[in-house]
């Protein structure tokens, strides 16, 4: 059994390994009572594969928000502090989601690049960070300001594939997501870049991994204006039509839309 007591996540290399190891088994277990409880009927497997494990991910997103948010309020360590052990739990518990998460989507053929690399450096920043024993107040922020979007980003996912995309409900999610993405990352992530580079006791890779995180924010943050900008205008062709959304069913008169079967992919997650 692991005693939690007992262990020292900042000094023991043993230590982190059996904290990894355990939370591997216990996120892969969240997913494999998921997987035998929750049935989806009518919707082809690998939909209700990618909800399973969406249902993981916002469970890890919950969690790790709270413990960065806990961190940098009550804490509060500087950019250049060491790693403390509260610090050192969340992200072995964060590193050891991004592995199952990496493997479990492979398996289950729910992987693409974008999630491939985004995974790929999520694990080898926390990685470094952990094992050098500085920059995790780098990685606590970023994790906070990634995870604070979670919920409303995998729901408005869950949504679509459920066949919700034309109701009210969908677009109060997406533009919870939004607003929550810009608000924080536009401000969060940029203040977390500036105040990490200067620190001369943080890993390069840390500071590598928090620049991507910014200029991936940067990116969707202009993803997210060409929707909002399509969805004006297709908000428009609702109005002049007088055809609505309803909330938790999709309206039969939105096949008179001229945008219904001309929906492009949108690129954020």
């Amino acid at each position: 059994m692991l005693n939690l007591e007992n262990i020292d996540l900042v000094n023991s290399t043993s230590d982190q390994v059996k904290v990894m190891s355990y939370s591997f088994f216990i996120w892969t277990s969240i997913f494999a009572i998921i997987n035998q409880k929750f049935h989806l009927k009518n919707h082809p497997k690998k939909v209700q594969d990618d909800i399973k494990n969406r249902i993981v991910s916002i469970i890890h997103g919950a969690l790790t928000f709270w413990a960065a948010a806990y961190i940098i309020l009550v804490e509060q360590p500087s950019f250049g502090a060491s790693n403390s052990q509260t610090m050192q739990f969340t992200m072995i518990i964060s590193a050891s989601y991004f592995v199952y998460d990496f493997l479990a989507c492979l398996y289950y053929d729910l992987a693409d690049m974008s999630l491939v690399s985004h995974h790929s450096l999520a694990i080898c920043g926390y990685a470094v960070a952990t094992f050098s024993r500085f920059g995790a107040p780098s990685s606590i922020w970023g994790l906070m300001s990634a995870e604070v979007s979670n919920f409303p980003m995998h729901m408005r996912v869950i949504f679509r594939q459920v066949g919700l995309r034309h109701t009210k409900l969908y677009e109060a999610c997406e533009w919870t997501y939004f607003a929550l993405y810009i608000i924080f990352r536009g401000s969060l992530v940029p203040y977390m870049v500036w105040n990490t580079w200067p620190e001369s006791e943080v890993p390069l890779l840390v500071k590598i991994t928090a620049t991507g995180l910014f200029l991936q924010s940067v990116y969707f943050i202009f993803e997210m204006k060409k929707i909002l900008t399509r969805q004006y205008f297709q908000y428009q062709e609702r109005k002049k039509k007088n055809i609505h959304y309803y909330w938790f069913s999709v309206n039969p008169r939105i096949q008179e839309l001229s945008y219904i079967n001309n929906q492009k992919k949108d690129r954020v997650f």
